[in-house]
């Protein structure tokens, strides 16, 4: 790390620890009494919005209280109170009406004539005499005040939110017992409207969003778990909105969040006066506050988030953060300006130190002094330091001018060695190059003469197995000759067959054309003579009705007519008869023409199979004349192979007697390429030995080449290391 920017830190630490000290105290000792303070001031405003609603709910009591006591009330004389009630009703913002309740649960209301013929009781249907009251024998405020009342105290009770039996609007009733001599007498009760409930707790709200901010949720609950108000901030107008009392049915704890019931849940079971909760709508964290409204079962909860609960804490934090900021900023400014000013000379010396150290640097250049502290002894020490380093450097530099010009007088005689050492070893090696080859080509020749004798033995075999097999082929073509002749004789004789066979189908087909010629003939009659029956049955018909008429004129004639009678009954039987004769004929010839019909259709398939034969002769035919042709052509080209073979078993026997000639001639090369191949290896071997002595002189001067090199590059090296430097 560098100096400068360890001065840097240095200040920075010790600017930033005090005031970090400092700001921590500040934090831990009143960031916790602020919040504890914040919470306090919730759970003590709600105990004023409690005693706020307790005291609107007092003064109306005081009317129930007083009116409890009169001696009308405890008479139940609902027609001497009735006036003057309805005028303190009609003049107060509190009350809506009063209630004369009597122990079986029928009232008396001011703000309602009643039933006339009841005496003034409120029953469903006012109009109608025989109406029966209506009861509040359920309602909880007539339980509490009268029939659970054993002791006949007095009780004065703030009922929850109920929908009023004569009106249907939510209300919310004072009730207190009328003492009895024995038991309460009756309930005599005020009831409050919307309009009073909602004035008390604007009222509230409009505190509540001054000193706890617009998202804070207001809710007055009662020990039965009734919801009487909840109000919380409207996003439309930004306004407090009623959600609970302005509904038109009864209203529940139900209503609430979840985190919220839970919260009431647990103040209800502790002595807390505040309890933090988690409201899983926003994902914040909130404080819910809680106090009992004094003469009432009511109980008033104050949930505020903590963003508005905190917000001097927060306030108090952003501050700090902003602070801590622009010091931060502040120091870092300070501490760089500084740190670059007490680190600027000794940044110098070190670059300087750092080009010397890496083999470069312009030794000619002296640090300027001032003062007399220790930055001035390092830089005299540096200027010092310099001076003598700059002596070597010119030292060395004029002692490596002198060994480069040795170095390379040295190389230029090595190298001149080299190049007659490598002129010697090239011609070596190109007279080793020769003979080698000259060697190769006598060892490649000498395997190439054994090839050729070990072919021509071969081919001599191959020839006298030649000459067998051309006289095997001459013998197999001979007999397949035989053999096609023998074949083309059979075709010759099938031919005419094929012939005759022809004729035959022809002739049988065309007597099966006749013979379906005189079916069809036959079957054309027997369907005349179906006919011609058919004549014979409808005059078989008209002589048995002609009969019958002659019957009938012979029965009219009466004695007269007897004879006549006769001769008409043997006409009808004989024409009865011809009609049996005939549907027996009609049966007969109708077997008769069925069975012509199948001869034609057998007729028909055998002209078509006699068709079939005949064309396929005509194939099989023509087949055979292919077939017999082939034959001829096939008999020639076997004659010509024949004469062939011959000429082929002539020019065999020249190139036998060939071969082996050839074969003596081989034996005889072989011999000399022998000796040849022995007098290559000793020159090869001779020259060998040369090539090994000159490389070994060439490897000895390279490697003085080589040393010398290394000379060479070591003085570079160290010229242009010296140079490096500024002298």
């Amino acid at each position: 790390m560098k100096l400068g920017k360890k001065l840097g830190i240095v200040f920075i630490v010790l600017a930033i620890l005090p005031f970090a000290s400092g700001m921590t105290f500040i934090i831990l000792s009143s960031g916790q009494i602020i919040r504890n303070t914040a919470i306090a001031n919730l759970s003590e405003f709600s105990g004023n919005l409690a005693g706020n609603v307790s005291a609107f709910f007092m003064s109306a009591s005081g009317y129930v209280l007083s009116y409890s006591e009169h001696p009308d009330a405890k008479k139940l004389d609902w027609a001497a109170m009735d006036p003057v009630l309805e005028t303190i009703a009609d003049n107060s913002v509190l009350i809506d009406s009063f209630l004369l309740i009597r122990r079986d649960g029928s009232y008396y209301r001011s703000d309602n004539d009643g039933n006339p013929a009841r005496g003034g009781l409120v029953t469903e249907k006012n109009s109608n005499p025989a109406a029966a009251p209506l009861s509040l024998t359920s309602r909880e405020y007539f339980q509490r005040t009268l029939v659970k009342n054993s002791g006949n105290a007095r009780i004065l009770y703030v009922s929850d939110p109920n929908l009023s039996k004569s009106t249907g609007k939510k209300q919310i009733v004072i009730a207190a017992s009328i003492p009895g001599r024995a038991a309460p007498a009756g309930v005599f009760a005020a009831t409050i409207g919307s309009t009073a409930i909602e004035r008390v707790l604007d009222s509230a709200t409009l505190e509540l969003a001054n000193k706890m901010g617009h998202n804070a949720v207001f809710a007055l609950v009662s020990e039965s778990g009734a919801l009487v108000s909840l109000r919380k901030n409207d996003p439309s107008d930004g306004r407090f909105k009623e959600y609970a009392f302005t509904s038109e049915e009864e209203t529940t704890t139900d209503m609430l969040p979840e985190a919220f019931r839970r919260a009431h849940l647990e103040l209800e079971g502790s002595d807390a006066h505040f309890v933090a909760l988690t409201n899983p709508d926003d994902g914040k964290e909130w404080h819910m506050a809680g106090a009992r409204v004094s003469g009432t079962n009511y109980t008033v909860l104050l949930a505020v988030p903590d963003d508005d609960l905190f917000v001097a804490t927060n306030t108090m934090w952003r501050t700090i953060y902003a602070i801590s900021a622009i010091t931060l900023v502040v120091v870092l400014a300070v501490s760089a300006l500084l740190g670059g000013r007490l680190a600027k000379p000794l940044k110098k010396t070190a670059e300087t130190l750092k080009d010397i150290a890496e083999g470069s640097g312009d030794l000619t250049y002296r640090l300027q002094l001032e003062g007399k502290d220790e930055t001035t002894e390092v830089g005299h020490y540096f200027n010092k330091f310099i001076e003598t380093l700059h002596g070597m450097i010119s030292l060395v530099r004029n002692e490596a001018t002198s060994m480069g010009a040795l170095s390379r007088e040295l190389h230029d005689r090595a190298s001149g060695i080299r190049g007659d050492i490598e002129a010697i070893s090239t011609n070596v090696s190109d007279l080793n190059f020769q003979t080698e080859e000259q060697s190769a080509s006598v060892t490649e020749t000498s395997s190439t003469i054994h090839e050729i004798a070990k072919n021509i033995e071969s081919l001599s075999q191959q020839i006298e197995g030649q000459s067998a097999s051309v006289t095997e082929s001459s013998a197999a073509i001979q007999q397949m000759v035989s053999n096609i002749n023998s074949i083309s004789t059979n075709l010759d004789r099938a031919g005419a067959g094929f012939d005759a066979l022809l004729a035959a189908a022809n002739s049988g087909r065309d007597s099966m054309q006749n013979v379906i010629e005189l079916v069809k003939s036959v079957s054309s009659q027997s369907e005349h003579l179906l006919e011609t029956n058919e004549i014979i049955d409808s005059i078989a018909s008209q002589t048995n009705l002609l009969a019958m008429n002659a019957a009938i004129e012979a029965a009219h004639a009466g004695d007269a007519g007897k004879g006549f009678s006769v001769v008409s009954d043997e006409i009808r039987k004989l024409a009865e008869s011809s009609a049996e004769q005939s549907k027996l004929i009609e049966t007969e010839l109708r077997n008769a023409v069925n069975t012509i019909a199948t001869i034609v259709e057998a007729s028909a398939v055998a002209d078509s199979a006699f068709t079939s034969v005949t064309t396929q002769i005509k194939e099989a035919n023509g087949l055979v004349q292919e077939i017999r042709m082939a034959m001829k052509e096939q008999t020639e080209g076997s004659r010509q192979v024949l004469e062939a073979l011959d000429e082929i078993q002539n020019i065999t026997v020249q190139i036998r007697d060939g071969s082996l000639e050839m074969n003596q001639g081989a034996d005889m090369i072989l011999k000399e390429m022998s000796r040849l191949e022995e007098n290559s290896l000793k020159v090869q071997k001779s020259t060998q030995d040369i090539a090994r002595s000159s490389d070994a002189i060439g490897e000895a001067i390279g490697e003085i080449a080589g040393v010398t090199e290394k000379n060479a590059v070591a003085v570079r090296s160290l010229t242009e290391l010296t140079e490096r430097f500024k002298l």
